[in-house]
């Protein structure tokens, strides 16, 4: 088998660079191949609603996505017209991309912005340079040529797919096969005629003929002048079939067969395990799902693989519920899904990325499954030991905790072998555990919700312990431990119940018999006195000053006094002022659905709501610094699910319900002290045609800085925000500076000065 070495392109090659403040990363999954389409020497493959090519001639793959190159997310069919050479692209919205062979790429919005209620395009048919989209009310033509829509049909019918042939349109429909003479008025619904009462899913035409492939997987001819549908092969059932220059390949669960004027005759056996197989010349190529895109050639009857699979490195599915940076800098990844009535499972999905070499590497899957005999699914929560990096836990909300080590699998913990339980004695798919977390000391703590001792911990010595906490006893939604600064233990009830509890632990966590104070609160009441009924309640975090901030499904509240929360239990609401001479303020986030909370090296706030984007706010939350949502970043969605924060760089990593996304933001965590030999700028030198910040990089908290030129001169100056400082490389009267050396001045809480950097400007 041929091994092949990938220059893997743009935004995936790019992801070991540096980027600059302000700068977003899309990190979409190129896993899942589900079609791909020949275009030359060129193949584009169609994975996760994610695009990417590989070009044959070099061994190179290119990735496509919304920063990069494209206009929207979320692909859903594509399809190669050679004639303009350019890839037609088509989004669940109804979006539309002509990506041409150049590179260029052309966007085609009228459709996704006409409102109508059921526009989603089920299929694309290329002629010549029309191509024909088939949706749900019927048929649109596109001009490709002049790259606008010349007709527009709508039949009243979910169309699969349609065909001009001999002066007819024909259309196959869930309600069967239908035409109209193009001589007719074809907008006029009482000229189409059906055809065949039978559903059908392909059209396509050979030497002069036109041939259909039923919804049950039949073969069929059309007459046009009889109106009549004939069978020609029943032999199998096929799932879809296209032209290969003067036959037909078709292809069914078991076998792919060539279909000409000489009848069907079969080119090899298959075993079902396809999405997708586009035969090219000698070759082909086999989408086949999660294993990437392998080229074959057919030997002793079968497909035999000739090269290894074709896979971008990238997250293996675009799930995003947990995520968190370790101590040992790699980003973790849980893709489950938290769901209380089992009935939505999300296939088991644990990720690691590594921000430095950008590789993702995907925890195995199939080995857990053959192991344990048992479904792999829903895994919401993981962390790695802190006295052994490597050493991850994860959980799962239905099935337990796995444990991996140096990327795989080790053990799985269930009611047989630990103190976990599951909801339905010895039951082993309802052990519900949505989050397990390691102290400093190793031990991992575990949420075993819906049991009367809710908490639990697998010790560093490998015994377990349960924690009695009276009043968490058989609630069934509690998600979260947080172990504050104080040494106190939080605790959050998502929903059902939702809540609070907070014990303070008297310095040993793993002992409640000296539990100092306790208290359950699962009724807010603001510091107005104005009281809420909570239906979720998601994040809690808590913030660089020992503030605790509480996301919940009506708004942001706050215990910026956590002593009093044991005798007042007061939910402060920030009061943000109008500043409009009226004397009045508003609560900050009233009614925003928050799902996430997470505080950067400058003690601000990134706020993750449930249907708005992502907010950061000030650290004392009377300053909404940004506000992203997709009309206005690259967010693939509004809709987020998680946030982690990587404190060495700055970088935002953004999970949403349609992937990843990251930010470049200009906060880092701050040094203790200040250290020459640590402080760094980047990008430095700074290249000619260069327009964005210059990172100053290292610093203590409100740290002082000053640029001055080679003579001297002061250029800029400001304080560091957390343990960086951004400078647009321009001075005080915000021209560009000229070429030369910049020497950058620190002065620490003393006044004392130091030169910590200097950075070369080129113009």
């Amino acid at each position: 088998m041929i091994k092949r070495i990938f220059a893997l392109c743009l935004l995936l090659s790019a992801m070991t660079l540096k980027a600059g403040i302000g700068d977003w990363t899309l990190y979409p999954s190129y896993h899942n191949a589900t079609y791909c389409q020949k275009a030359g020497d060129k193949l584009y493959v169609l994975t996760s609603g994610a695009l990417y090519s590989y070009s044959k001639a070099d061994n190179e793959l290119y990735t496509y996505d919304k920063i990069n190159s494209l206009s929207d997310i979320n692909i859903t069919h594509i399809s190669y017209c050679s004639s303009t050479k350019a890839l037609v692209i088509v989004y669940a919205n109804a979006n539309i991309d002509i990506l041409y062979d150049d590179g260029e790429v052309y966007n085609i919005a009228d459709l996704k912005n006409k409102s109508l209620q059921q526009k989603n395009i089920n299929h694309i048919g290329i002629q010549g340079s029309t191509a024909y989209l088939s949706t749900d009310f019927g048929v649109v033509e596109l001009d490709l040529e002049n790259l606008e829509f010349s007709n527009t049909y709508n039949t009243g019918l979910k169309t699969k797919c349609a065909r001009l042939f001999k002066d007819r349109l024909y259309t196959a429909t869930e309600s069967g096969l239908h035409f109209c003479d193009t001589s007719k008025n074809m907008l006029d619904k009482n000229n189409w005629k059906k055809v065949h009462q039978n559903a059908m899913k392909a059209l396509d035409e050979l030497n002069g003929k036109l041939y259909c492939l039923a919804s049950d997987g039949k073969f069929l001819e059309i007459i046009p002048e009889t109106d009549k549908v004939t069978m020609v092969d029943n032999s199998d059932s096929y799932s879809y079939l296209y032209r290969d220059g003067d036959s037909f390949i078709a292809v069914s669960a078991s076998r792919i067969v060539k279909i000409d004027s000489n009848g069907t005759s079969k080119i090899c056996n298959i075993d079902g395990k396809y999405n997708f197989i586009l035969k090219d010349k000698e070759s082909y190529w086999c989408c086949k799902g999660y294993n990437g895109v392998e080229e074959c050639t057919v030997k002793d009857n079968a497909l035999a693989a000739v090269a290894e699979p074709l896979q971008p490195n990238s997250p293996v599915r675009n799930y995003s519920e947990f995520m968190k940076f370790t101590d040992s800098g790699k980003l973790l990844i849980a893709g489950g899904n938290i769901n209380y009535f089992d009935i939505t499972f999300h296939d088991g999905t644990l990720m690691e990325y590594n921000p430095v070499s950008g590789k993702w590497t995907n925890l195995p899957e199939d080995t857990i499954r053959k192991a344990t005999g048992r479904n792999y699914v829903n895994m919401c929560s993981i962390d790695e030991d802190p006295l052994e990096p490597g050493h991850y836990f994860a959980s799962s909300f239905g099935y337990g905790i796995y444990e991996f080590r140096n990327g795989e699998f080790v053990k799985h913990y269930d009611y047989n072998n630990s103190s976990l339980e599951s909801v339905i004695p010895n039951n082993n798919r309802y052990i519900r555990v949505p989050t397990v977390k390691f102290d400093s000391e190793g031990n991992l703590w575990c949420i075993n919700t819906g049991m009367k001792n809710i908490i639990k911990v697998l010790k560093r010595d490998g015994t377990w312990i349960e924690l009695p906490y009276k009043d968490l006893e058989y609630l069934p939604t509690v998600v979260q431990p947080l172990i504050d600064s104080r040494g106190w233990l939080w605790v959050t009830s998502l929903q059902s119940k939702p809540g609070i509890f907070c014990a303070k632990m008297n310095g040993t966590p793993l002992d409640t018999s000296d539990d100092e104070t306790k208290r359950w609160i699962n009724h807010f009441t603001n510091q107005d006195g104005v009281s809420y009924e909570i239906y979720q309640l998601y994040a809690l975090e808590e913030d660089k000053n020992g503030t605790i901030w509480i996301g919940t499904n009506i708004g942001l509240f706050v215990i910026d006094n956590p002593e009093a929360f044991f005798s007042n239990g007061i939910f402060k609401q920030i009061k943000v002022p109008r500043n409009d001479g009226t004397g009045l303020a508003d609560y900050l986030m009233s009614g925003t659905y928050i799902k996430s909370i997470k505080i950067d090296g400058a003690n601000r706030k990134w706020i993750g709501t449930n249907d708005n984007g992502i907010y950061l706010i000030s650290a004392d939350g009377l300053e909404t610094i940004h506000h992203f949502k997709t009309d206005n970043s690259p967010l693939p969605s509004n809709t987020i699910e998680s946030i982690a924060i990587n404190d060495e760089s700055g970088e935002v990593f953004i999970g949403t319900d349609k992937g990843i996304v990251s930010y470049m933001s200009d906060a880092t965590r701050p040094q203790k002290t200040l250290d020459e030999n640590s402080v760094h700028a980047y990008p430095n030198p700074v290249r000619p045609g260069y327009n964005g910040y210059i990172s100053i990089a290292g610093l203590t908290s409100d740290c002082n800085v000053k640029i001055v030129d080679a003579a001297g001169m002061l250029v800029n100056e400001g304080t560091s925000t957390g343990g960086q400082y951004k400078w647009n490389g321009r001075n005080s009267r915000g021209e560009k500076v000229a070429s030369g050396v910049y020497y950058v001045l620190l002065y620490d809480s003393y006044g004392n000065e130091s030169i910590a950097t200097k950075i070369l400007v080129t113009r």
